[in-house]
């Protein structure tokens, strides 16, 4: 049974791709490079970033209501009945969003943790601009 040239250097590569890093750069494995400087989690960038996204939901919550006063109008979601579960669902949606990015923030994804706040906020800037644009 002959091999094709192909299935070899795929296994090659695989192979090549499963070997530690410092074996294919040619470097030490004993050598530990140090880690980049750490910032805290309440700095000036997550807290704006948080803001931003605490006034996201503030305004979804202000253009939602103002909609749904247009006569013909209703709520899509049915989570948010009323004012009180709608401030309610965005307050654990503000607070899961600041427990998530603190995990990141952890376990050393300091990039996803400053991404959070505005993956949490985009729905509800879409849809303050979409109920904004209503009773116009």
């Amino acid at each position: 049974m002959k091999l094709r040239k192909r299935p070899r250097i795929l296994i090659l590569a695989i192979g090549i791709c499963l070997l530690p890093l410092p074996a294919t750069a040619g470097g030490n494995g004993m050598l530990l490079e140090s880690p980049a400087p750490v910032h805290k989690f309440l700095d000036g960038k997550n807290l704006g970033l948080q803001s931003i996204n605490i006034l996201i939901m503030a305004a979804d919550i202000a253009a939602t209501k103002r909609a749904v006063q247009v006569p013909g109008a209703r709520e899509m979601n049915p989570l948010v009945g009323n004012q009180g579960a709608m401030i309610a669902l965005k307050i654990a949606g503000v607070g899961a969003g600041f427990g998530m990015a603190y995990m990141m923030h952890k376990s050393g994804h300091h990039k996803l943790e400053r991404a959070i706040p505005l993956i949490f906020g985009a729905p509800s800037a879409v849809a303050a601009l979409h109920n904004s644009g209503i009773h116009r």
